[in-house]
C-alpha cells in the first residue's frame, strides 16, 4: 500500500507538469494585422508628409526673401524728385512726378532754355507743363521695369526774345516711358513726347529758339522719397 501512494503522487505530478511544458513548447503566435495596422499607416503618413512640409517651407522661405529683396517696380504713393532736359531742343530745370495708384499719377516739368546753351546767360523761354498721367502697365522683370504712360494737361509758355516777350497757354498731351532698375528702386529713368497745338506766332522769327507749341521730346529722372 505505501508502495502505491508515492507511484500515484509521481503520475499525478507528471500529468499536471505535461500540459503546462507542451503549452511553453508550442510557437507564439504573431499579433493580429488588424493591431499592427496602426503603426504601419502613421510611418507611411509620415514619409508622405515629409517632403510636402519641406517643400512648403522653401516656398515660404523664398517668398520671404522675395518680399525683402527691392524690386524694380514704380513707386506708389511716393514723391518723385528730379530734373528734365530737352532733348530735341536745349533745356534744363526740375521735375515732379506721384504715383497716386497703380495706374494714376501727375507730373510737372519746368523747363528753361536759350539758343544752344546758356553760356550767353540768357534764358529765353521757360515752359511749364503740369500733366495727369496713366500708366498703361508694367512690363519687364523683377530686374528691370518698363512702365508705359500717357495723359494730358497744359503748357504755359514765357517766351522772352529781343524787345518780344509774350506768355502763351495752351493744351498739351503727353507719351513716354518709365524705366526702374532692381539696384537703385528708387530712381527712375524716363523718356517723354509732349505734344501741343502750333502756334500763332507766323509774324515772328524765332531762330533756333523753339515756338510754345509742336513737338517736344525730354529725358527726364526721378527720384522717390
Amino acid at each position: 500500500m505505501l508502495r502505491i501512494i508515492p507511484t500515484t503522487a509521481v503520475l499525478a505530478a507528471c500529468a499536471f507538469v505535461a500540459p503546462a511544458s507542451a503549452h511553453a513548447d508550442e510557437p507564439v503566435s504573431p499579433a493580429p494585422a488588424a493591431a499592427a495596422a496602426p503603426s504601419f499607416l502613421r510611418d507611411v503618413l509620415a514619409r508622405a508628409w515629409e517632403p510636402s512640409s519641406t517643400a512648403t517651407g522653401h516656398a515660404v522661405a523664398a517668398t520671404q526673401a522675395s518680399r525683402r529683396r527691392p524690386n524694380a517696380g514704380p513707386n506708389i504713393e511716393s514723391v518723385g524728385l528730379g530734373a528734365v532736359g530737352g532733348l530735341s531742343e536745349f533745356e534744363l530745370g526740375p521735375s515732379f512726378r506721384y504715383w497716386a495708384t497703380e495706374r494714376f499719377g501727375v507730373q510737372a516739368h519746368l523747363g528753361f532754355g536759350g539758343e544752344d546753351d546758356f553760356r550767353r546767360g540768357d534764358v529765353q523761354f521757360m515752359r511749364f507743363e503740369p500733366t495727369f498721367i496713366v500708366a498703361i502697365g508694367d512690363f519687364g522683370n523683377a530686374a528691370v521695369n518698363v512702365r508705359p504712360y500717357a495723359g494730358g494737361g497744359l503748357r504755359l509758355m514765357r517766351t522772352d526774345i529781343g524787345d518780344f516777350s509774350d506768355t502763351d497757354l495752351r493744351p498739351a498731351g503727353v507719351g513716354g516711358v518709365e524705366f526702374g532698375f532692381q539696384g537703385v528702386p528708387r530712381l527712375k529713368v524716363s523718356a517723354e513726347l509732349s505734344l501741343s497745338t502750333d502756334p500763332g506766332f507766323e509774324d515772328f522769327d524765332f531762330g533756333d529758339v523753339p515756338t510754345p507749341g509742336g513737338a517736344r521730346l525730354s529725358a527726364l529722372l526721378h527720384y522717390f522719397f
